[in-house]
């Protein structure tokens, strides 16, 4: 059983004192090295053992699952072993969407996948088959056909690694015996301090989402805020569940992030608002399928947050998204540089 470990707290002052052509890169190195270092140790146990086909990888989202994912399928290739990757957001399938009282759809639950398939292929795969998995657009938010090009096997001792916030439902991993999977938990485990607490977790999340969002997924900030309280409330039904069959936690949190994704928000944030106050804000494009017709399903409650995260985010230290190296976890929410 997995455990929520190894804490990372930090203190304003602290990434201050990180600042300079010296401390800063060595900094930068150190957080990455530790979260890398995770992985690899995970990896070696898992290649020890030949019997292991199966890896099953869930957390929160904005945990960089699918980062994580990559990493871990590169070097369990380089050591030996074929990897494949699944991703369950592939499998998406809207046709039918329960909401939460204030009309927000919920693209967060189990409900949402279209599990059959997701069964299907899994025990396909371990079963030595081929398979084309499906794609999903978030831009335009519709599955489609994969392309036979991107078929994908296992082979004889190959290791299908399965990603996805559901990844360790019963429904999606509880037909593969234990002793031939291996499960992961994964995500941000720290809070950021000034005087009293910045941000925790939760919000360090918020943050990436709301960047990834705004870049890949046609949604500004406010919309992803307005959108929270769904992923909250998801993820509170699945949470305790999830971490506790895991076999691993992994913490995905950087010490140095905030330096990256705080500035990079705050002016996500910035803009949406400025529009709001104009009165040219875009609807939600998470409330396009919800029943209501409402552009938001709080816009109130959302400028209050907004205004709030935008009081925090201005008391941490800049630094250019350059910075970040090549194959870091937070290139999956800042995307390339």
């Amino acid at each position: 059983m997995a455990e929520l470990r190894d804490r990372i707290d930090i203190t304003v002052e602290e990434l201050e004192e990180s600042l300079g052509a010296v401390r800063l890169p060595r900094f930068i190195e150190e957080s990455e090295n530790g979260f890398v270092g995770r992985i690899d140790s995970i990896c070696d146990e898992i290649i020890s053992d030949p019997n292991k086909r199966a890896i099953f990888v869930s957390g929160p989202t904005s945990s960089g699952k699918t980062t994580f994912t990559l990493r871990l399928s590169k070097t369990i290739n380089e050591k030996g072993r074929k990897a494949v990757h699944l991703s369950l957001d592939d499998y998406y399938n809207l046709k039918v969407l329960k909401c939460d009282k204030e009309g927000r759809p919920d693209f967060e639950t189990i409900d949402a996948l279209d599990v059959d398939r997701i069964q299907h292929d899994i025990k396909a795969l371990l079963a030595g088959e081929t398979v084309i998995p499906p794609f999903f657009d978030f831009n335009i938010r519709q599955q489609k056909e994969g392309d036979p090009s991107n078929a994908i096997s296992l082979g004889d001792d190959g290791v299908l690694i399965v990603e996805g916030l559901h990844g360790l439902s019963s429904r999606i991993s509880g037909e593969c015996p234990s002793d031939k999977c291996s499960k992961v938990f994964i995500m941000p485990y720290g809070n950021v301090f000034c005087d009293s607490k910045l941000m925790d977790s939760n919000e360090i999340r918020l943050l990436r989402r709301i960047i990834r969002d705004y870049r890949h997924r046609s949604a500004h900030a406010l919309a992803t805020i307005d959108y929270w309280p769904m992923i909250r409330k998801s993820e509170d039904l699945y949470y305790e569940e999830y971490l506790t069959s895991a076999d691993y936690h992994v913490n995905s949190f950087l010490a140095y992030e905030t330096l990256i994704v705080a500035p990079m928000a705050m002016g996500d944030i910035s803009e949406a608002l400025d529009k709001a106050l104009k009165g040219s804000i875009e609807p939600s494009v998470f409330m396009e399928k919800s029943p209501t017709g409402k552009p938001f399903a709080d816009l109130s409650a959302a400028l209050v947050k907004a205004n709030k995260l935008m009081g925090h985010l201005g008391k941490i230290p800049v630094i250019s998204p350059e910075q970040v190296p090549e194959e870091s976890i937070l290139n999956e929410f800042i995307g390339p540089h």
